[in-house]
């Protein structure tokens, strides 16, 4: 007699691995939480618009704002590289203010620090005279080199410089800066 074996099992495929879940969306700044933070709020969500940012997105972002015209077209580049200034920025007056103008130390010196880097960025020049396009030229070098920063300090930084200052200047500056904001969040992707 001849053994029946019971019929192989058909090769299947292994099973499935099951769907990755889709990452939670994140959060991002409210428009009103940008006006907020421009008149002087701690908004530490402004990060978000920038924490993930490669550079050939900022640099699409930057050409978006340009064609938009919400910066004057007419800035100089700096094309050289390092400080070249005699003044050390713990010399600068503005350093001066902000620090005495911060409660908390550990506030002070994260902003400060976060400045610091930017004003190396920009050769030294005094970010009392910084224009909007200034700081995103700054940040744009930032990114590039992958140096660590917190934007939410550096932007706060700048902001309470230019809301300390009497002249036109600093709320012009402000004025651009919420409005550069506004489109990188209304461009920005959850």
């Amino acid at each position: 007699m001849t053994e029946e074996h019971p019929p192989a099992p058909a090769e299947s495929a292994p099973p499935k691995p099951p769907p990755k879940p889709k990452p939670a969306p994140r959060e991002l700044p409210t428009m009103e939480g940008i006006a907020a933070f421009i008149d002087g709020e701690d908004y530490p969500l402004i990060n978000a618009l920038f924490n993930q940012l490669v550079l050939p997105k900022f640099d699409g972002l930057y050409a978006q704002i340009k064609k938009e015209e919400i910066l004057p077209q007419h800035w100089q580049v700096i094309t050289a590289r390092g400080v070249d200034s005699d003044v050390a920025f713990e010399d600068l007056k503005i350093v001066h203010r902000l620090r005495a103008g911060y409660d908390d130390e550990e506030v002070a010196a994260a902003r400060l620090a976060a400045l610091e880097i930017a004003w190396e960025e920009l050769r030294g020049k005094n970010p009392a005279l910084w224009t909007a396009q200034d700081v995103f030229h700054a940040m744009r070098r930032i990114l590039e080199k992958k140096r660590p920063i917190d934007h939410h300090e550096l932007l706060s930084a700048v902001r309470d410089v230019w809301s300390g200052m009497t002249l036109p200047h600093g709320r012009e500056q402000l004025e651009q800066l919420w409005a550069c904001l506004a489109f990188v969040r209304k461009k920005t992707k959850k």
